[in-house]
């Protein structure tokens, strides 16, 4: 795969990782905005929103530079924004997604239910690897179990694993993953990512198990 192929496809799958549940109070408004923008606006108006989204979220961190939460929510609009014109220019604001992540971590790694995690652990699943990113399916896994310990009964955490473990061959586990997905019930307050990963594990389920019949 070309290498501006594989970053788009890695940045819309981190496009729909974000986990959107337990927003503290200070961040709880971002949820929502970039919900509504991502989702709801316009293809041609999301960059100019998301911009905007992103510059109030940096002025917010100038009052509370230790806020796990907006840390988190920096990196996330910032991969948003990257996938909507994917080309090797952005693996630069990839890198510092990284930075702003493991600093959350370090202050607070339950912030937005480890959310923090399981982005890196998708950074680290779908990015290329060296030279062109820092792509590492090793650190994948560890991140992806560190979210999963964190958040149990997220939908996401479970259907990114899932995705990760079915491309490394391990389909039984993969399986028992997407059939989690399926369980589990999604955040009333933000429906929309619940329900396209709820039908795309239904799909990927599908498949794996008409692959073994």
């Amino acid at each position: 795969m070309k290498p501006v192929s594989m970053l788009r496809t890695a940045l819309l799958v981190l496009l729909l990782a974000v986990p959107l549940q337990g927003f503290a109070v200070a961040a709880d408004r971002i949820g929502a905005r970039w919900d509504e923008i991502t989702y709801h606006w316009p293809k041609a108006r999301r960059e100019a929103g998301l911009t905007r989204l992103l510059a109030e979220i940096r002025a917010l961190r100038q009052q509370q530079p230790d806020q796990a939460d907006l840390l988190i929510w920096e990196a996330i609009v910032t991969v948003s924004r990257a996938s909507l014109s994917p080309n090797l220019s952005v693996l630069g604001q990839l890198q510092q997604t990284r930075k702003l992540l493991e600093r959350a971590i370090a202050l607070d790694p339950r912030a937005l239910d480890g959310a923090a995690y399981l982005t890196l652990a998708c950074l680290y699943y779908k990015l290329p690897g060296w030279p062109l990113s820092f792509g590492d399916r090793d650190k994948a896994e560890i991140y992806f179990r560190k979210a999963l310990a964190l958040n149990p009964d997220g939908i996401e955490t479970h259907y990114y694993y899932a995705r990760y473990l079915h491309d490394r061959g391990e389909t039984a586990a993969a399986q028992a993953h997407f059939e989690k997905v399926l369980q589990l019930s999604g955040d009333p307050d933000q429906p929309y990512l619940a329900q396209r990963l709820k039908r795309k594990a239904a799909q990927k389920l599908g498949r794996l198990l008409a692959s073994r019949s």
